[in-house]
């Protein structure tokens, strides 16, 4: 025995794809707006460390990735976008500054393919 939809079912079958597509579209706008608009994403670059006298990062390879290097330690500059400018190979971060923030190896700083310099 098959179940027959009702008309009901339909009208209300109407509403749950409306309120489907409203919130993707309400998300959709709200990601645009945070990354397009506001600038509100961190900007990241790698920058030379002295493992001796700071903690610092190095890359986790896959044996077969020729384009990676696991011997140069290096650290992090985060920086919001709105401050990075339009040239990256300029962005720098001051100590001390509020714009940026310099980031050294530490447990919870470490990302996935990356590893504290022993």
């Amino acid at each position: 025995m098959a179940i027959e939809p009702t008309e009901l079912n339909k009208k209300y079958s109407k509403y749950v794809w409306l309120a489907m597509c409203a919130v993707f579209l309400v998300i959709a706008v709200f990601s645009y707006y945070h990354i397009f608009v506001k600038n509100d994403f961190w900007v990241v670059k790698q920058i030379p460390c002295d493992p001796q006298t700071e903690a610092c990062f190095v890359s986790e390879c896959e044996s077969n990735d020729p384009n990676c290097d696991t011997t140069e330690p290096y650290k992090k500059i985060k920086v919001p976008s709105k401050y990075a400018g339009s040239d990256f190979n300029s962005l720098n971060c001051q100590e001390n500054s509020s714009n940026c923030e310099i980031v050294t190896c530490q447990e919870d700083t470490v990302d996935a393919g990356e590893r504290c310099f022993e």
